[in-house]
């Protein structure tokens, strides 16, 4: 067998270098049980919102990683939860930022509805994104929509083509368009159509671990 993690790289196997399709499969990257156990504790999720001055009432935004000229994105999704009305809409980012784009968003930071936080230790990833009601990745690609798909949190995730491997069924939504429009659109039609969310959530949270879980990965390279 030979083994993708990422769907377009299955593709990139048989294309490339001509290997026989039923000899190349998808084995996708995925997130340590351990870790995420540990993140879904109350107590540790209570405890981070605490930290932030988020309410359990809040509806809390998450978003990670590198912010450079590779995924200015994050700047839309800044910019859009500033611009939405409802005040228990609240986002963290976290992660390294480009030197020229950290005027940008501490100018988009206000310590409140918006907070940038800095880098986090990878350790530490799993928890905030398991504090959170939605996570969001408005640029290209991370280990970390993995990480958040095996936490059972609901999600909206750029649009790239051999990337859809995330979505199991109805717990991610695709952004289509570079733009704070879009993300505050779809962020806005999640808190006020509940019902919605929660169909998402139950996706999530039944189908994210089975299929991101190491433990299954590992189990299913071994039976194969």
């Amino acid at each position: 067998k030979f083994y993708g993690v990422l769907p377009e790289r299955v593709d990139f196997l048989t294309d490339v270098y001509k290997l026989p399709k039923e000899k190349c499969e998808l084995l996708v990257l995925g997130a340590d049980d351990e870790d995420v156990e540990a993140a879904q504790d109350p107590d540790a999720k209570r405890m981070i919102r605490g930290k932030h001055g988020i309410s359990e009432a809040d509806f809390l935004v998450m978003t990670g990683g590198k912010i450079d000229k590779w995924k200015t994105q994050t700047l839309f999704l800044m910019q859009a939860v500033k611009n939405i009305q409802y005040d228990k809409v609240k986002l963290i980012v976290f992660g390294s930022v480009e030197e020229e784009l950290k005027d940008q968003v501490k100018q988009l930071s206000d310590g409140k509805k918006v907070q940038y936080i800095g880098w986090l230790p990878a350790k530490d990833t799993y928890g905030y994104f398991a504090a959170s009601d939605l996570v969001v990745f408005p640029g290209c690609h991370s280990t970390l929509w993995e990480e958040a798909a095996a936490l059972g949190i609901p999600m909206l995730c750029r649009d790239m083509p051999g990337f859809h491997h995330v979505d199991l069924g109805g717990n991610v939504e695709f952004l289509m368009q570079d733009s704070a429009e879009e993300i505050q659109s779809k962020i806005e039609d999640l808190v006020n159509n509940p019902g919605q969310y929660e169909k998402m959530k139950e996706i999530a949270l039944e189908r994210g671990k089975k299929v991101f879980s190491y433990r299954e990965i590992a189990r299913k390279a071994i039976d194969a």
